[in-house]
């Protein structure tokens, strides 16, 4: 072996060291912003719940009788609060997945009653807007089971749904798949809204990733948490064009065997 090899060969060890100690660093400075985020979430919690439980009782008349005003500005404190609840609620869901401290519980369920979860989780989201919603068909689902996490489904499809109507213009569409095959279930989220650029369609799961339009501006921290529900269910999801050719389609993947760990 020449000089030249070994001084080379040289190098590319301390270059692959280097690269080594880089990578261990920014697992750890991961791992202490994942930590921070849960901790800090959860010291949000009690102040918060404060607020919301004392706009509760003076919503509730507990504090008088107040003017018309008044209650407008204490309706707005008590849905900016909500608001807040469950934006907490998403970091220490995605904090949670991140340091490996939840599991999937995979137990069979009635795909006719998990329409009837997903409408009733999102009927006060949906009725507040002027977006309408086309629901696969229950008659079709009920009796037919599979294998999953419901409550983690639930989850998915409660955040997507969600994420449709902000990006929906008002009078848009949104359509819902709920379709049992063969060892998995195929759910699909579709809108005719702006749509979501080929670059960006595996950027918008992307913990605490921005996701801009005209009209809004979101953290990306409820369609990271879907990704990590299907991740841990060893699923797929997707991001295609929508079924006529506008808006995007969200389509997930999910394996039901019960073989699997």
């Amino acid at each position: 072996m020449t000089l030249d090899v070994l001084q080379a060969n040289v190098a590319l060890l301390a270059e692959k060291e280097r690269l080594e100690q880089e990578r261990s660093r920014l697992i750890e400075l991961n791992r202490v912003r994942t930590e921070f985020l849960a901790r800090v979430s959860h010291d949000l919690r009690t102040p918060l719940n404060s607020i919301i439980g004392f706009s509760d009782l003076l919503l509730a008349g507990d504090g008088g009788r107040l003017p018309r005003k008044s209650l407008d500005y204490l309706n707005a404190i008590h849905r900016n609060g909500h608001a807040l609840v469950g934006l907490i609620n998403d970091l220490l869901d995605l904090s949670s997945m991140e340091l490996g401290r939840i599991t999937i519980r995979r137990q069979p369920f009635d795909l006719g009653e998990f329409l009837a979860d997903v409408r009733a989780a999102t009927d006060p989201i949906i009725s507040r807007s002027s977006v309408q919603i086309t629901w696969p068909d229950v008659r079709r689902l009920s009796g037919q089971s599979v294998i999953a996490d419901r409550r983690r489904l639930l989850q998915v499809m409660t955040n997507l749904l969600d994420n449709a109507r902000k990006f929906t213009t008002a009078g848009g569409r949104v359509s819902v798949v709920i379709e049992p095959r063969p060892h998995e279930l195929h759910l699909v989220v579709s809108d005719n809204g702006p749509g979501v650029p080929e670059q960006l369609r595996q950027a918008i799961f992307q913990p605490l990733s921005s996701t801009t339009t005209p009209r809004h501006e979101s953290t990306g921290l409820g369609l990271a948490i879907v990704k990590a529900i299907v991740d841990q269910h060893q699923g797929t999801i997707t991001v295609e064009r929508g079924p006529d050719g506008r808006g995007c389609s969200v389509l997930i993947h999910i394996p039901t065997q019960e073989d699997l760990p």
